[in-house]
């Protein structure tokens, strides 16, 4: 049996959502393939979770040690939300330790998770952007011109922050600097970006050496402004639908916009992308290349549609890296 260490927690504002996303993996294993162990992140160390004790892991050679017995691990599923794990960061010290994982390499989780420089790859290819301007620091910067090109309302967002933290949708001129500074407790670099009035919808995708899976896509429908952190995690402000409320034609191009997304930044390993389609056109938003994956989550309800078993899907990115 292969070992296989679930990789959950971080240290930011998502952590809660890492853990809960853990425990669904953890439950969704196949048991007769796999021995499966929690691997709490924290700053200070990666920490393994044995029924009520902790025993920190040996990132030497990434095995936990009982006793005199050591156990090494085969695999690790990694569901951080956030820096170390959407950043790249535990991948890349994966990849030295030559333990295959189920995410995407350090390279592409780094485009992934910088929503600037993901825009940048995207740009000036078939996909459909809103209009951006970056904020870094403490520079200077014009509220006038900013608000000016890229319209009001507008968004502020932190440049790789998840969940929405640290967002805000700007009405007026006088509120602009306040969702700065909010955006800059998540990151320092700060995105504003057009407000597109559109249907927001949400693909799920994978892709392995047997088979490629493009989800059906899900429609965002939130009673709150916009699909803010309340909306994500309190079920009854938003109805996530699926199939989405949207012609043939526009899954069809949000579909292969997921696609395209997935290929052109290498991503692995489940990814959700989302998109606002205006006029039947799906304006790009951002790439999750680790969606939740909680019993409420977006991607494991998309699965449901499909009469896919994440156990099934979960077995098959594990057995691909072999």
């Amino acid at each position: 049996m292969r070992n296989i260490a679930v990789i959950a927690g971080g240290y930011t504002s998502e952590r809660h959502i890492s853990l809960n996303s853990a425990t669904q993996i953890l439950k969704s294993l196949d048991k007769r393939k796999y021995n499966a162990f929690l691997i709490d992140v924290r700053k200070e160390g990666f920490f393994c979770k044995l029924n009520d004790t902790e025993i920190r892991l040996d990132l030497n050679d990434f095995s936990v040690t009982v006793g005199s017995s050591k156990t090494k691990i085969d695999f690790a599923y990694i569901t951080l939300h956030g820096t170390p794990g959407e950043d790249g960061k535990v991948q890349a010290m994966l990849d030295l330790l030559n333990v295959p994982y189920s995410a995407s390499d350090h390279i592409s989780s780094v485009s992934t998770f910088d929503k600037v420089l993901c825009k940048k790859l995207l740009s000036g290819t078939e996909i459909y952007l809103a209009k951006s301007v970056v904020i870094k620091g403490s520079n200077a910067f014009s509220v006038d011109q900013i608000c000016d090109y890229v319209g009001l309302p507008c968004f502020v967002k932190p440049n790789t922050a998840g969940s929405s933290y640290g967002v805000t949708k700007v009405y007026e001129k006088d509120e602009f600097i306040n969702a700065v500074n909010l955006a800059q407790t998540e990151d320092s670099t700060v995105i504003v970006e057009e407000f597109i009035k559109g249907i927001e919808v949400s693909c799920g995708i994978l892709k392995t050496k047997k088979t490629d899976y493009i989800f059906p896509v899900t429609e965002i429908a939130t009673k709150n402004d916009y699909f803010d952190t309340a909306a994500k995690y309190d079920p009854s402000l938003t109805d996530e639908i699926t199939p989405a409320r949207i012609s043939d034609k526009e899954t069809i191009n949000v579909q292969e916009a997921c696609s395209f997304i997935y290929d052109k930044l290498n991503c692995k390993g489940i990814v959700r992308i989302d998109f606002i389609i205006k006029n039947s056109k799906p304006y790009f938003l951002e790439v999750n290349s680790m969606p939740g994956m909680s019993s409420e989550s977006i991607v494991p309800k998309q699965l449901k549609t499909m009469n896919k078993e994440l156990t099934d899907l979960l077995s098959e990115i594990i057995e691909d890296c072999f």
